[in-house]
């Protein structure tokens, strides 16, 4: 009897022993998955903007960011058509991962930051409301422009 409740011990003591180690592994691949999953937010430069950016293949679906004259200019159609194109073209600023565009009262020194604005790949794609990039929409939309 009492060789069968030693038996009964070991086979326990080894079960416990299984369960503890498979516990810490699955920690440990778990801690490793969050570690290697996690997107860190990169800010991103400033010189990464610079290009054209497009959301879409219309006319109206492009935005350029330039130095013009010393400063750093976004331009961005005014009219979706084609035949009768316009543009605006506002001076930004950009640090930390922050857009800030000048505002659309021409004779106003002050930059109003552009919160909606997410870096989704530094350099390559970023989001944007719609509605802080074009004051005239009503409607909120985020748009992912990617560079070309």
């Amino acid at each position: 009897m009492q060789n069968g409740q030693c038996n009964v011990n070991l086979v326990c003591a080894v079960i416990s022993k299984m369960k503890m180690r498979s516990i810490i592994a699955a920690s440990l691949v778990l801690l490793a998955s969050l570690f290697f999953t996690c997107k860190k937010d990169i800010a991103g430069d400033e010189s990464d903007l610079y290009g054209t950016w497009v959301k879409g293949s219309n006319f109206g679906d492009t935005l350029w960011f330039m130095k013009k004259n010393g400063q750093k200019i976004i331009r961005m159609p005014e009219s979706f058509n084609p035949l009768l194109p316009t543009y605006s073209e506002k001076e930004y600023q950009f640090s930390d991962g922050m857009l800030h565009i000048k505002s659309f009262a021409p004779s106003s020194p002050e930059y109003f930051p552009i919160d909606s604005f997410k870096w989704t790949d530094p350099g390559k794609e970023f989001t944007i409301q719609n509605s802080q990039l074009f004051i005239f929409m009503s409607s909120i939309i985020t748009y992912k422009y990617r560079k070309i």
